[in-house]
């Protein structure tokens, strides 16, 4: 399965979820369950950002150099009491990475799929502090060699963590800043050079919840 189908069975089983949640919201809002109860328990958005990615070689011969890049991603939460909530992601980070190599360089293109699940404290309204877990099913990079494309390896560890913070600017509106790290070194690989990295992310995004 190819990259983009792998991001459009993943934003398409997240937006059913979503869909299928305001559904069951709709319906126990009929039943006699307050409007606007029913409304602050499932929340639903998008948002989208910069994301600046710090990755580092075992080899000190092979120089990385990460640019910042690019963050879209769908978000759910299940909060109750107006203060804690259970929040999951289903997101996409691309960066590119100028790396070098004795007199030869290229420049390589993370693709990361990401699955956020965290805790998140609401009760310090405007303020949201969260914390969790990432999923990494996808991961890869790839560089344009000379005479065909080549597979770096995988750019972050499967299982990570992350610790956000993010401001309600308006009932719809959330400004978002994350840390993303990987738990322990992958192996990659550059022209010839087996290597192991590290990798963090940090990224600044701008929600609109519905």
């Amino acid at each position: 399965m190819t990259l983009w189908r792998k991001i459009l069975l993943a934003v398409a089983l997240a937006f059913c979820a979503g869909v299928c949640g305001a559904q069951n919201t709709h319906y126990y809002a009929l039943a006699g369950v307050g409007d606007d109860m029913m409304r602050r328990s499932v929340e639903m958005g998008v948002v989208a950002g910069a994301s600046y990615m710090n990755l580092s070689s075992s080899d000190a011969a092979v120089s990385l150099k990460p640019k910042m890049g690019l963050r879209a991603a769908l978000q759910f939460s299940l909060h109750w009491e107006q203060t804690y909530a259970l929040q999951m992601e289903v997101g996409y980070v691309h960066n590119k990475i100028d790396a070098s190599l004795a007199n030869y360089s290229a420049q390589i293109k993370s693709s990361v799929v990401e699955v956020p699940v965290m805790f998140s404290y609401r009760g310090l309204q405007p303020m949201r502090f969260g914390a969790g877990v990432v999923l990494t099913p996808m991961a890869s990079g790839r560089y344009d060699g000379e005479f065909e494309r080549v597979e770096t390896g995988q750019m972050r560890s499967m299982v990570g963590y992350i610790a956000n913070v993010g401001v309600s600017l308006t009932p719809h509106l959330l400004l978002d800043a994350r840390f993303v790290g990987s738990c322990g070194r992958v192996n990659n690989y550059f022209e010839g050079v087996e290597f192991s990295s590290r990798s963090w992310w940090l990224s600044f995004s701008l929600g609109y919840m519905f």
